[in-house]
């Protein structure tokens, strides 16, 4: 009879840990501390016992590539809330890098652990990346392009949406909205779009 509460508290007792892990492995990428961090650093940062990490993680690596990807997945959230109900490519594709540009003046820590996608930690694989390719690889399709045979297109493209949350943090508030706007005319007009859709998308006002 008293099998399934033990288990239940167990189960309880072990997502916190692994929450606290994670909690922790996001304030040091924040902090820019996580290359030099220790397993030993992590879990006293976490207040948790040394050998728990291991039930959790195989490495600091895959705790970190953990950390990025609840941050991306609360990200995409968060975006998806926004864009309800926008079906043309083009237009998604401009909400996305504007809302996103703006994503320091709302939710400042998710932007700045996005912003460690580009670590050594997750260097060439960022969580983001399916998700930004296919929101560009969308746009490029709608304007009757191939987008199979404009790779180069679709790199220049996701980099500079990738790089404009990078850009964001160093600029004062009352600039970052004017970058991602933009950030959009120039990446529509990369991938071929008219200069009067670009003016309409880029007016839009935001929701």
């Amino acid at each position: 009879m008293t099998t399934a509460p033990a288990e239940g508290r167990n189960a309880r007792r072990k997502e916190r840990t692994r929450a606290a892990l994670i909690a922790a492995a996001q304030q040091l990428l924040a902090s820019g501390r996580a290359q030099d961090a220790s397993i030993k650093t992590i879990t006293e940062l976490a207040d948790v016992g040394f050998g728990s990490f291991f039930n959790h993680f195989e490495n600091k690596a895959d705790l970190f590539d953990a950390a990025l990807t609840e941050v991306a997945a609360r990200y995409e959230a968060w975006l998806d809330t926004r864009l309800d109900g926008v079906t043309d490519p083009l237009r998604r594709l401009s909400l996305s890098i504007r809302h996103t540009g703006r994503l320091h003046l709302s939710h400042a820590d998710d932007a700045q652990l996005l912003i460690g996608q580009t670590t050594f930690l997750h260097a060439g694989k960022p969580a983001l990346d399916s998700r930004i390719r296919a929101d560009v690889v969308g746009a490029i399709e709608a304007l009757s392009a191939d987008a199979a045979g404009r790779t180069s297109t679709v790199i220049a493209a996701t980099g500079a949406i990738a790089a404009v949350l990078a850009a964001a943090a160093t600029l004062p508030q009352d600039d970052r909205a004017q970058l991602a706007d933009s950030l959009v005319a120039d990446v529509l007009r990369l991938i071929g779009a008219d200069s009067s859709v670009i003016d309409e998308l880029v007016s839009e006002p935001l929701a």
